[in-house]
């Protein structure tokens, strides 16, 4: 089967804070090439370089974005296993470092305030979860779990080690949720949308999943949830040709190709007429959930514009032929053979 680029984030501005499976993806390759601090502008141009020269080369491409504003910040080509990878000075949690400025403090600042804000709204998302716990019938809920893995996997297995690398679908970024499912997701024959209420074992669903894949030989690609990483929504083993996703809010879709098929767990494990009894607390913890979330999104767009500022006194400084040297030496170090 023919594989298109594939987009992902590998960080998350989180309500643990600042998480990166940067190991995850690039720990395992013969060739990375680490960037550090790179202004906008120039790093745009080396990775789009990088990109066009990947095609002519009729090589394959993983686009990583950034969490913040979902611009690229790195190319992984995996049949040379070899990456490049920016990572910005407010990721390098270095507070000895003499060369930040007054708007990379702003920045940390901003950041930190809206991870505290997330915190705020996983707290409400705990006690949103509670409502359903306390609905959930477990027997039913492990019975459809096995049920799953019997027939997305069965006893289906290779000779080879499985592998699990962890990356996220999404992000929280300054201009709110976004993902890359239907780009992850299009070439697949099949697709399981998972349907559920907060608390009732989607993520647990999928940890078993994913762990009875590794277990057989295969390779999974883990997509963590953004706003909380210690959760999973959507795994996807191309080798059986099928993903199965969280399709709940803020990443909310419904089947749209004939193979497509619906998962839900309410229905099948959650007591009837749980959402009608408890409609007014549900209401005001969707209110008080959105509130947090939209506050620290207002932090992150405070961050980015201190972020935009810090870049401008480098910018100032670039030499273009030192550039465009770069970009060369950069892609000779990622094509060699």
């Amino acid at each position: 089967m023919q594989r298109q680029a594939i987009h992902y984030f590998v960080n998350s501005n989180s309500s643990r804070g600042y998480v990166s499976f940067y190991e995850s993806n690039f720990g395992g390759l013969d060739r990375v090439v680490p960037l550090h601090g790179y202004p906008q502008k120039p790093l745009q141009e080396l990775l789009e370089d990088i990109c066009n020269y990947a095609a002519e080369q009729k090589q394959r491409t993983e686009l990583i974005h950034n969490c913040l504003d979902n611009t690229l910040e790195g190319v992984i080509l995996p049949d040379l296993s070899a990456g490049v990878i920016h990572i910005p000075f407010y990721a390098e949690n270095n507070g000895l470092n003499l060369l930040e400025d007054y708007n990379i403090r702003q920045m940390r600042e901003a950041l930190g305030e809206a991870h505290g804000y997330f915190a705020a709204a996983l707290r409400i998302h705990d006690a949103w979860e509670k409502v359903y716990i306390e609905k959930m019938d477990f027997q039913a809920a492990d019975e459809l779990a096995k049920k799953t893995e019997d027939r997305l996997i069965g006893d289906r297995h290779t000779e080879k080690k499985g592998h699990a690398v962890d990356r996220y679908f999404g992000a929280a970024t300054i201009n709110g949720s976004f993902d890359y499912i239907a780009n992850l997701t299009q070439c697949l024959g099949k697709r399981y949308f998972i349907k559920g209420r907060p608390g009732t074992g989607k993520s647990t669903l999928l940890k078993r999943l994913v762990k009875k894949a590794v277990c057989a030989g295969f390779e999974v690609e883990v997509y963590h949830c953004a706003f909380d990483p210690q959760s999973l929504d959507m795994l996807v083993v191309r080798e059986l040709d099928f993903c199965i996703f969280d399709s709940t809010s803020p990443h909310e879709y419904f089947p749209s190709l004939p193979t497509d098929e619906i998962i839900d767990v309410y229905e099948v494990a959650v007591e009837p007429g749980t959402d009608e009894q408890n409609a007014g607390k549900l209401t005001q913890f969707r209110h008080d959930y959105k509130e947090q979330v939209g506050m620290a999104t207002e932090k992150l767009r405070l961050a980015k514009e201190s972020y935009d500022r810090a870049q401008q006194t480098h910018l100032s400084r670039l030499d273009e032929a030192v550039c465009k040297k770069t970009i060369e030496e950069i892609r000779s170090a990622l094509f060699q053979k």
